[in-house]
């Protein structure tokens, strides 16, 4: 894959009819990098926001690989650390424009990384919620056997549940929400709804147990949740 630049995938991103920027020589040459690397950021901003794809290749080179770092030391290794790097530069791209300069550049890249580390985490989080195979086993409840779950489709998996979940009183979905994917602690919940700790723990008992019940045809016999109603 080739990692954005000024001059080539990030055209691509442009919103709306803009004039395309102004294109640098390619290769450029020693002295154009040169005269490049010894600009500060704030003038790299400058010169990329005023179509510049050069002053924005070396705002790339100098925080690419500071990026990945945080997005693998946040994420880990096997995140998808180039792909989720080269959004942040193109979200970063985009919105240059805007930049005011408050803070430095790289405090606003690092604001970016780490917001777009967040979405990341919280997308695990989901995806780890609705596979189910998990939150199933940690609650000692029979999940799928390799007979019948092996042709199952993660996508599928989450629909079940996501339909299982509307099932549900609004209450125990906003408790299974607010634990298992926010992960909010049982002294952060029961300050919410105003009740003990002892509460939060019997309803979220309840709730998970509705929700197995919805999903328990589903795991034996294939039927979603709620078959026929509206999704």
């Amino acid at each position: 894959m080739d990692f954005v630049t000024g001059s080539t995938a990030i055209v691509e991103y442009r919103e709306g009819p803009q004039p395309e920027p102004r294109q640098a020589a390619t290769p450029y040459s020693s002295g154009e990098r040169r005269r490049m690397c010894a600009l500060c950021d704030q003038e790299l901003v400058s010169g990329s926001v005023a179509g510049n794809s050069m002053a924005f290749d070396e705002l790339v080179v100098r925080y690419r690989s500071k990026v990945l770092r945080l997005i693998a030391s946040t994420l880990g290794p096997d995140a998808e650390a180039e792909d989720i790097a080269q959004d942040i530069f193109v979200k970063m791209y985009l919105s240059l424009a805007r930049f005011r300069g408050d803070a430095s550049f790289s405090t606003y890249l690092y604001t970016v990384t780490v917001n777009r580390c967040r979405d990341e985490l919280r997308k695990g989080k989901l995806r780890k919620f609705f596979s189910f195979d998990e939150w199933f086993s940690r609650n000692e409840v029979s999940h799928p056997t390799q007979d019948n779950a092996q042709d199952i489709d993660s996508d599928e998996r989450r629909r079940a549940v996501r339909r299982a979940m509307k099932s549900l009183p609004t209450q125990s979905q906003m408790l299974l929400h607010l634990r298992e994917i926010e992960e909010l602690s049982y002294k952060d919940l029961a300050d919410i709804f105003d009740v003990e700790i002892g509460t939060i723990k019997s309803r979220l008992a309840r709730a998970r147990e509705r929700l197995r019940c919805q999903l328990q045809p589903y795991l034996t016999e294939g039927t979603f949740p709620g078959a026929g109603d509206p999704e």
